[in-house]
């Protein structure tokens, strides 16, 4: 049976496990009944430390604020356009001339207030202000026609098109009944037929775009505890778990070439793991007020094998130095 997508009313929490269908701000918003864990702050305590979770989390009242980068901005515009093509993105965001003008320094945004500014500091100040009045975020013309060359690319691939063919941009929650943490998952796609996958542009960085590389970023940015959380949701809401849980991969250079990497059930049941090992450390952290950062390891310096090796030997044949 297809489970039921909801949507909530307005200031409406999270109560029950199910499939609903809210904005991404909200999904990071804590929109539970209680405390709440997404995929991004378990890959965190996993692969960094429980302090960066802390330090910019919703339920810290001293927390960071996260900066808004580049590939950030970008991923979240992408996700527009997956979700539901030029219109989704076009809701969210703005585009915005590539000679656009610098932000106004306080020094302009002063002398324009006491109608003595430039012409070109009136350009800033005016511009700005329009940019900034509008609740959408923004990207370049530059990154809008990219953006458009990517999702045309991405629909022409017949394999991807298959993988993402499903419902986009849903939370599936559920409550885990060890540790009374609300879980929210959000896989780009989730096909009732038993696929779930999730987009990532990526950037070569002027090396190839090839499987190795997104190995590489799965590795490194625990995309596969990111797959396995959005399969373990699924089951949770009684469905299947999937068949095929996958990463499709796209080079943001041209010709934007796409790669579907499945990741096989041994390994997401490894990153499955993982990720249970990450809820019962932030209940952990969440109840003993204490969030372990990188000056906790008072471990001693390790040399690499491989350059111990070579002095090792060094020091062999040339003796020691007096």
């Amino acid at each position: 049976m297809i489970p039921e997508i909801r949507t909530l009313a307005d200031g409406e929490k999270i109560s029950e496990p199910g499939i609903y269908r809210i904005s991404l701000d909200v999904h990071h918003d804590q929109p539970c009944v209680g405390p709440s864990v997404t995929s991004g702050v378990l890959r965190t305590m996993e692969l960094d430390t429980p302090a960066n979770v802390w330090a910019f989390h919703k339920l810290n009242p001293d927390r960071w604020e996260k900066p808004q980068t580049t590939a950030l901005r970008l991923g979240r515009a992408m996700a527009a356009y997956v979700e539901g093509g030029i219109e989704e993105l076009e809701k969210h965001f703005a585009t915005l001339p590539a000679d656009k003008p610098r932000r106004p320094t306080p020094a302009q945004i002063k002398a324009y207030e006491e109608d003595r500014a430039t012409e070109a500091g009136t350009e800033s100040v005016e511009f700005w202000a329009a940019v900034d009045a509008d609740a959408r975020d923004y990207v370049t013309d530059i990154e809008w026609t990219m953006l458009k060359d990517m999702g045309r690319v991405l629909a022409s691939d017949p394999m991807a098109a298959a993988a993402m063919g499903g419902i986009p941009e849903v939370t599936i929650a559920w409550l885990d009944d060890r540790t009374g943490l609300w879980c929210l998952s959000r896989p780009d796609t989730i096909n009732f037929d038993g696929t779930v996958t999730d987009f990532k542009k990526m950037s070569s960085q002027g090396g190839s775009f090839n499987h190795r590389l997104v190995d590489r970023r799965i590795t490194d940015h625990g995309y596969d505890m990111q797959l396995a959380f959005a399969a373990e949701g699924v089951e949770q809401v009684g469905l299947e778990w999937p068949d095929l849980a996958a990463i499709v991969a796209q080079s943001d250079k041209p010709p934007h070439s796409v790669i579907l990497r499945p990741i096989e059930q041994e390994d997401l049941r490894m990153a499955q793991w993982r990720n249970h090992r990450s809820i019962l450390r932030f209940r952990e952290c969440l109840d003993s007020g204490d969030w372990p950062g990188p000056g906790n390891d008072i471990a001693a310096y390790q040399r690499p094998d491989w350059q111990r090796e070579m002095l090792i030997s060094q020091m062999n044949t040339e003796g020691t130095y007096r």
